[in-house]
C-alpha cells in the first residue's frame, strides 16, 4: 500500500454513521427564562435517542423502535417482524420460514439501494460478491435493544445509503454495582411444528463492566414441502466503562441457519406428497429463488449459511464532541443445494466471505455558534480469505448542522469516495476459455478498477409546531458493487 494510501486511511479511513436529524421534546434546550426555547437537531446513534418509555418513536427522517417495549398482534421473533410495522418500509414476504430472497423496501427503494448496519458496521455488502441481500430473519431478537430507520440519503453520516439506512443497535450491559443480572427465557410452539427456545442475560460489576449475552434456537417443518427451518444464534458484548462517560465493548454474534427449499409438488409428477399443499410446475409465479430456480423433490434442496462477527466500538465524549471509532471482521459461508427438473443435483459452496473494517468520527462538535460539525471516515475491504481486499472502499466525509433560526435549519456537507477492485478487461475470452490459460495470459486481461466520486448533500428543514416539519432535500451518491 502507497504511503498516500496509508496517510489516507490514517487520517480518516473509518466509518461512517449515525446522526439522524430530528425534532423532539426530548431534545429542547431551554434558554434564558423568558427567552425562546431551541430545538436541536441531535444524532441518532448508540445511545441519546428519544424513546424513553415509548416503543416507537417517528420523526420527520428517522423512526426508533424500542424492541424489548414493541408489541403487536402475532409472534415476533426477527428484525423483519418489526419493519413490517414501520413507517416507510415495506416488506414482501412468501411464506414464514426464513428466505435469503426476503425483500424489504425503503419508500421503494430495495435492498440495493440503501444499507444495513449493526452497531455502526456494514452488514449487506459482503464479500467478493459484492451485493448479496440481507438475510433479515437470521437477525434474532434476542440481543437488540433498538432499530433506527432512516429514510432518504439527505445524511451524510451513512455511506453509500441511496435511499435510506437501517441501524441495529445491540444491548451492550449496564453500568451499575449490582451483582444480581437481569435474565429471560421465552419458550414459542406453533403450526407445522414451529418452536424456539431463547435466553438472554444482562448485567455490570462494580460500576465498571457491563455485558450481555443471549443465545436461541428456532426450528419448524414449513407450510410447504421441503420448507423446513433449524436456526441456531449466539450474542454476546462485554462493556468497558471509561473515565468521562466513554464505553469500549467488544462483541461477537454467530449465526447458524439452514433452511430448506420448498420443493415442486405437482400432483402430475411421481414425486407428488399428497400431505403437503400443491405447488404445481407450471403455475408458480412468487416461487422462485434467484440463481437456483424452481426446485424438485429428491435429493438435498436446502441453503446454509455460517456467520461470525467481532467487532470493538469505542464512543468517547471528547472536548465539544464526541469521538467514535470501531474495527470489525465478518467470516461467513454458504452452502446451497437443489435439484433440477431433470433429476441434475446441484450444488454450489459459496467461496468464504472475509470482510474487514475501520471507521472513526468526531461528532457534533461547534466551533461557530449555532454550527454542529461532525467529520469521519471509513476504510474496508471485502473479499475471500486468498484474496482479502478484492473490493477496497474508502470514504471521508463533512458535516454542518447550521441552526439558521429557531425554526430553520440546514444541514449540508459532502463525503468522498474512493472505490478499488479487481477486473477484467474488454474482451474477457468467458470463464472456461480463461481457466485453461497460463498465468501470464491470464493476467493479460486482468487490471485493478479505481473509481472516485465527491458526493455532496443538503437538506433545509422548516418546524411549523413540533407536529409538523416541512423539509426540501437534495443530494448525489454512489452505489457501490
Amino acid at each position: 500500500m502507497k504511503m498516500t494510501k496509508i496517510f489516507f486511511v490514517t487520517l480518516i479511513s473509518f466509518v461512517f454513521i449515525f446522526c439522524a436529524v430530528e425534532y423532539c421534546p426530548a431534545q429542547v434546550d431551554e434558554g434564558k427564562e423568558g427567552g425562546d426555547q431551541v430545538y436541536r437537531l441531535d444524532k441518532v446513534i448508540v445511545r441519546d435517542h428519544p424513546l424513553k418509555d415509548e416503543s416507537m418513536v417517528v420523526t420527520p427522517d428517522v423512526t426508533v423502535i424500542n424492541v424489548e417495549k414493541f408489541q403487536k398482534a402475532g409472534s415476533v421473533q426477527n428484525i423483519r417482524d418489526l419493519l413490517s410495522e414501520a413507517l416507510g418500509i415495506n416488506v414482501l414476504r412468501s411464506s414464514v420460514t426464513p428466505s435469503p430472497t426476503e425483500s424489504i423496501y425503503i419508500r421503494g427503494f430495495d435492498q440495493s439501494r440503501f444499507q444495513v448496519f449493526i452497531d455502526g458496521r456494514p452488514m449487506r455488502l459482503m464479500g467478493r460478491s459484492g451485493y448479496i441481500k440481507t438475510d433479515w430473519t437470521t437477525m434474532p431478537l434476542d440481543n437488540i435493544e433498538t432499530i433506527e430507520i432512516i429514510r432518504g440519503s439527505h445524511s451524510l453520516l451513512y455511506p453509500c445509503s441511496m435511499g435510506g439506512a437501517i441501524n441495529i443497535i445491540t444491548k451492550k450491559g449496564s453500568k451499575t454495582d449490582e451483582i444480581k443480572p437481569r435474565g429471560t427465557a421465552t419458550t414459542e410452539f406453533g403450526s407445522y411444528g414451529s418452536q424456539s427456545y431463547s435466553a438472554s442475560i444482562e448485567g455490570g460489576l462494580l460500576n465498571l463492566i457491563g455485558y450481555s449475552f443471549a443465545g436461541a434456537h428456532r426450528e419448524g417443518d414449513g407450510y410447504l414441502r421441503n420448507n423446513d427451518y433449524n436456526t441456531g444464534s449466539f450474542n454476546a458484548r462485554m462493556t468497558l466503562f471509561l473515565p468521562n462517560g466513554g464505553t469500549l465493548t467488544g462483541g461477537w454474534d454467530y449465526i447458524d441457519n439452514k433452511t430448506g427449499y420448498p420443493v415442486i409438488n405437482d400432483p402430475s409428477r411421481a414425486d407428488y406428497d399428497s400431505s403437503y399443499p400443491d405447488v404445481l410446475e407450471h403455475e408458480v409465479d412468487n416461487f422462485v429463488h434467484g440463481p437456483e430456480g424452481l426446485v424438485y423433490p429428491g435429493g438435498d434442496s436446502y441453503w446454509q449459511k455460517r456467520t461470525n462477527e467481532y467487532s470493538m466500538l469505542l464512543d468517547q465524549p471528547l472536548g465539544p464532541g464526541e469521538l467514535r471509532a470501531q474495527v470489525y471482521q465478518h467470516e461467513s459461508n454458504r452452502d446451497r443445494y437443489w435439484l433440477t427438473s431433470n433429476g441434475t443435483k446441484k450444488d454450489n459452496l459459496e467461496i468464504e466471505e472475509k470482510n474487514r473494517g475501520v471507521f472513526l468520527d468526531y461528532l457534533d462538535f461547534e466551533l461557530i455558534k449555532n454550527h454542529a460539525f461532525s467529520i469521519g471516515g471509513e476504510y474496508r475491504t471485502q473479499g475471500m480469505p486468498e484474496n482479502k481486499d478484492f473490493y477496497e472502499i474508502m470514504s471521508g466525509y463533512f458535516q454542518d448542522v447550521w441552526s439558521v433560526t429557531s425554526p430553520l435549519t440546514l444541514i449540508w456537507g459532502v463525503r468522498y469516495y474512493e472505490f478499488q477492485s479487481d477486473a477484467y478487461k474488454a474482451g474477457f475470452p468467458g470463464w472456461a476459455i480463461f481457466n485453461s490459460l497460463s498465468e501470464s495470459e491470464q493476467k493479460a486481461f486482468e487490471y485493478r478498477r479505481k473509481e472516485n466520486e465527491w458526493c455532496p448533500k443538503a437538506r433545509l428543514d422548516y418546524e411549523v409546531d413540533p407536529n409538523l416539519t416541512l423539509y426540501a432535500a437534495v443530494s448525489r451518491e454512489m452505489r457501490m458493487p
